[in-house]
């Protein structure tokens, strides 16, 4: 079969299309403006504000607060706008790199690795188990079983094979789903192997049209949003209380000043005015309580984490789970290619006596014939091998070429069962009935009753004593080992034959990655518990594991029978100790993953075979891997573009730096939040009018803070978070002592606050404008000074802060911006120009901040260190 030629791929595409899916339509710039405008308490504002307008049209109200509230809502319609178009271009980025699949193709007569978007109609597809199918079309050679779960919710796998003559029909009808032959585009090879046509690409196929909506999904609300969403309501409702007071009060408070018969006076636009006055200060109460900031934050630092992770080999398919990396205390992580380097190389191949086996023996070219016929791996047009699993390529790295394409023209193919991780073996039936079989040697040496010699004669032997000596002291090298073996008569699928003649052993190495060690170290100190699952034996497991650092005296290290035997309970108890699983089946995995969640454990899994998926599905984290089937990597939440474990640790780090930088941002917004609350009922109860302009207060809560959120959300990660232990489930979304830090500021912002207004210091202001703008300033350098005590929680404050230049940034600009604002805005946002005097006093304030919290600090690491 030679495929399509080139010439017959391009009519091809140019007839009948690409297989590229309509990429789904972005948002424009006005959309995410009107979404921005059509938040309840900004469409509010605007009717404030307009009718604010009017009556200053009609001359009873100064025009300077409703044009400053308009040009602040304005301010933050493009935050919000500038945020929606960055947030949809990196949905867009990582949906494109998440969406990258490739296939191998049949054409001109060579096997060729391509894109699945460059799929076209006439293609001659090789397919295999764990892999995705790209398109519809139906079998023409092999036999697979596929996972219709995609187009019709059935998850029981069905059969299909070949059917000779076959004409293919489109159709509509769902029967075809699980006919004998067809398959269809988003439905996965759970086992075997074979060949298809395609006859359908892109949206042409059945389920093209549920593809393309799939791009655009919403994903669920992640208990990290839904956290915020309850603290935002919780505030907001206490916001309101606030308000509805606060107003009372105002309105009560003028009437006492002047008389009843005075300030309702003036006529009806007068009394309007007033009115709307007061609503206007106490709807500013609650925008001053709502964290507007938290939804940007979020998105900022979730846009921030996956670009960052990019850079270090970590593609996050699904972004939600970033802050779930920061509960990580177990990761359970498969061995061949994520401790170790994944490229496995042939050391030493022994015979049935533990003799090496020599290269010009028959014994040797009975061996050749095995590795060459049953193997899932192949020759690419270029010679370089393809396909298949490690071992696969490990051991058709001993064939060349050559010899390989003689053997598979001399032994045609009858019957084969491809290797999956329940069976442990393969199988391949040549048209001469002889079977070949490669796996496990515990799997098939107690069915072998026979031994080929390198002569080729084969001989009775019931002795395995010095074979099982051999492999001994091969695991323990850390090699993995193959065995290799034949039978005459058919394969019968998932069984083997109990009159075997052995072959030999094939021990592959596979050294660890240099800087898994390293990880690993990291990890513990990081309080994380690391298992390694394993397909190899007990020995090459510990070896490794040792090796790693996982491993050591006294840990222990259990085979997957042993674990089985062990009821739930007994597993419970026995996990803080485990470190090693060997010959560890995908059911094991999901047990182990489910009762470690049992005990209140958060466990990350690596995985990169088809059975792995319920595993990784059920783990809190799932990482798949890029090498891995393509099933694998669906049902995970990140993938691992290098397959390394010391990416999973970085990923972890990256996923403690985001929950750090969300609740710097909590611990900066709400003492502003609260404090403004507790004044803005307080002030009107204890002196006249109101504590802040409402323009002042959207300043503060909304340019200040949007501006602080940029500044926490580029806050990189510290040496220090990898040395706290993971955060425990259920603990809430204020974690390490943050409500104690919240209060302490938001004491020291109102007593601060208590300072300039009620003590003698009040009294070097000449009038309430000028004191008005001496707490409107205090406010904001209090909030700049706090951004220094929350980024660290060293006595240094400046350490680290080279890393961020952000927020130094943002700190001067802030501290400019208010300067500028105070002495030049004036009737707009009724300030006055202060003296220096007043200056001196309100930094000086100001700066009391920080030796607060200081002392805050020095007690703290005092009890520490007891």
């Amino acid at each position: 079969m030679n495929g399509l030629s080139s010439k017959e791929v391009l009519k091809s595409r140019e007839l009948h299309g690409s297989n590229k899916l309509p990429e789904p339509k972005l948002d424009k710039w006005y959309d995410f403006a009107k979404e921005a405008l059509s938040e309840k308490i900004t469409m509010i504002l605007i009717a404030i504000a307009v009718l604010q307008l009017f009556l200053g049209v009609m001359g009873v109200m100064d025009l300077s607060d409703p044009i400053m509230i308009l040009v602040v809502l304005a301010i933050v319609t493009c935050i919000a706008v500038k945020t929606g178009l960055g947030v949809q271009k990196s949905a867009a980025e990582l949906r494109a790199k998440t969406s990258v699949r490739y296939c191998d193709v049949i054409r001109d007569g060579k096997v060729q690795t391509i894109n699945k978007d460059e799929l076209v109609v006439g293609d001659l597809v090789c397919v295999g188990m764990g892999q995705e199918i790209f398109a519809d079309g139906y079998l023409i050679e092999g036999k697979i079983s596929v996972n219709n779960a995609a187009i019709n919710g059935e998850t029981k796998e069905c059969k299909k094979t070949p059917i000779e003559g076959y004409v293919h029909k489109k159709t509509t009808s769902t029967d075809a789903y699980t006919n004998q032959n067809c398959l269809f585009a988003g439905t996965t090879v759970m086992s075997g192997e074979g060949k298809m046509i395609v006859t359908d690409v892109g949206v042409n196929t059945v389920n093209g049209d549920t593809l393309v909506k799939m791009q655009t999904l919403e994903a669920p609300k992640t208990a990290l949003d839904i956290a915020l969403d309850n603290l935002s309501d919780f505030i907001s409702k206490w916001g309101t209380i606030a308000a509805v007071i606060a107003f009372a009060v105002l309105t009560i408070s003028g009437v006492i000043q002047v008389g009843y018969g005075e300030y309702f006076s003036g006529g009806v636009l007068n009394i309007i005015q007033k009115i709307a006055q007061n609503f206007s200060v106490a709807l500013t109460i609650i925008v001053a309580a709502v964290p507007e900031g938290l939804p940007l934050i979020v998105k900022l630092v979730t846009k921030q984490n996956v670009k960052t992770m990019e850079k270090f080999n970590i593609l996050a398919k699904n972004p939600g789970k970033i802050p779930e990396l920061a509960y990580v205390d177990i990761i359970c992580t498969d061995k061949t290619g994520t401790l170790t380097t994944g490229i496995m190389t042939p050391k030493k191949i022994i015979d049935g006596f533990g003799n090496e086996v020599n290269k010009d023996s028959v014994l040797w070219n009975n061996i050749k014939a095995n590795i060459s016929l049953n193997n899932s791996a192949t020759f690419d047009s270029e010679n370089n091998i393809t396909g298949g699993n490690s071992i696969d390529r490990a051991v058709l790295s001993l064939v060349n070429p050559e010899t390989y394409a003689d053997i598979q023209k001399k032994y045609p193919v009858k019957l084969k069962q491809i290797f999956n991780s329940s069976n442990k073996y393969s199988a391949f039936t040549t048209k001469d009935g002889i079977t070949y079989y490669k796996g496990a040697p515990e799997k098939l040496i107690e069915h072998c009753t026979k031994v080929m010699d390198s002569s080729g004669e084969i001989i009775e032997n019931n002795d395995n004593d010095t074979l099982s000596n051999a492999i001994t002291a091969m695991t323990s090298n850390a090699m993995r080992c193959i065995a290799v073996t034949m039978a005459d008569g058919d394969l019968v699928e998932n069984e083997i034959p109990n009159d075997m003649t052995f072959l030999g052993i094939i021990g592959v190495v596979d050294p660890v990655r240099d800087e898994v060690p390293s990880a690993v170290k990291t990890a513990h100190k990081a309080g994380i518990q690391v298992i390694e699952i394993t397909g190899d034996c007990i020995e090459t497991a510990v070896a490794v594991a040792t090796e790693c650092g996982i491993y050591k005296d006294g840990d222990l290290a259990l085979t997957n029978d042993e674990f089985e035997a062990m009821s739930d309970d007994e597993v419970k108890s026995i996990i803080p100790r485990l470190r090693v699983i060997s010959r560890c089946s995908p059911n094991t995995k999901l047990r182990l993953v489910t009762l470690a969640q049992e005990i209140g454990k958060s466990v990350a899994m690596t995985g990169d075979g088809v059975n792995d998926s319920p595993a990784l599905k059920r783990a809190d984290v799932g990482f798949g891997m890029q090498g891995g089937s393509d099933v694998a990597k669906e049902a995970s939440d990140i993938v691992l573009t290098d397959d390394n474990f010391a990416s999973v640790v970085k990923a972890v780090e990256l996923g403690r730096t985001f929950m750090h930088n969300i609740m710097m941002f909590l611990e900066f917004q709400l003492p502003i939040n609260i404090s403004l609350l507790i004044l803005s009922v307080i002030y009107p109860m204890i002196a006249t009018g109101a504590l802040l302009a409402s323009v002042q207060i959207l300043i503060v809560n909304i340019i200040m803070d949007s501006l602080n959120s940029l500044s926490f959300g580029g806050e990189p990660p510290k040496d220090e978070y990898m040395t706290e232990k993971p955060i425990k489930k259920g603990s809430g979304l204020f974690i390490r002592g943050a409500k104690k830090r919240i209060a302490i500021s938001t004491v020291a912002f109102i007593a601060l606050y208590g300072i300039i207004t009620f003590s003698p210091i009040a009294n070097m202001f000449a009038s309430e404008t000028e004191a008005m703008t001496a707490r409107f300033a205090l406010l904001c350098f209090m909030a700049v000074f706090n951004g220094f005590n929350i980024r660290t929680e060293h006595i240094n404050l400046f350490n680290g802060i080279g890393k961020n230049k952000l927020f130094s940034a943002i700190a001067i600009g802030i501290f400019v911006m208010t300067f500028a604002l105070c002495n030049f805005a004036e009737n707009l946002i009724k300030v006055t120009a202060l003296d220096f005097k007043h200056w001196v006093v309100v930094v000086i304030l100001a700066f009391m901040v920080i030796p607060i919290d200081l002392i805050r600090k020095i007690i703290e690491k005092k009890r520490e260190n007891k």
